[in-house]
């Protein structure tokens, strides 16, 4: 006997769609796509605490003009120094919560400029961003990051 094959599928549209989502529901949990956010965040931190450490971070004058304090030695230097110790955390899979909490909230006190020195962040004025103020909006989807990381199924 001769085996029949369909040459279009029979099944309606949105079963297909549901196994579509699913295998790639499937491919992240097998992927382990958090690894990567959690690797993606370590290289962001990393990345902007070597470049405070080494004294060449554009984020230097954004707070000279808004938290002038934190804008010199040492400050400066703990900041970066604190965006490596997450960096680190967030490599960590045991400290990778903890790091992600300390992680949004460093980037809740980095988006307080915004309340600090609104004039920074808008011009003329609310809701069009300075450059400073797109260097700042990145933030929200940095926390939203570190949320995804928190909530992860271990």
């Amino acid at each position: 006997m001769v085996e029949q094959r369909e040459l279009f599928p029979m099944q309606p549209i949105a079963i297909r769609r549901l196994r579509t989502r699913s295998n790639v529901a499937g491919f992240a949990r097998v992927n382990r796509v958090t690894l990567l956010l959690r690797f993606s965040l370590a290289a962001i931190f990393f990345w902007f605490g070597m470049l405070k450490l080494a004294g060449v971070s554009p984020v230097v004058s954004l707070l000279r003009n808004s938290v002038p304090f934190l804008a010199g030695s040492p400050y400066i230097e703990l900041l970066g120094l604190a965006e490596i110790i997450i960096a680190i955390g967030l490599v960590i899979e045991r400290l990778a919560n903890q790091a992600a909490t300390l992680m949004i909230f460093h980037l809740f006190c980095t988006l307080s400029v915004a309340i600090i020195a609104p004039t920074v962040v808008f011009a003329p004025a609310f809701p069009v961003l300075t450059m400073d103020g797109e260097f700042l909006a990145k933030n929200l989807v940095l926390i939203t990051a570190g949320l995804v990381v928190i909530s992860r199924d271990r």
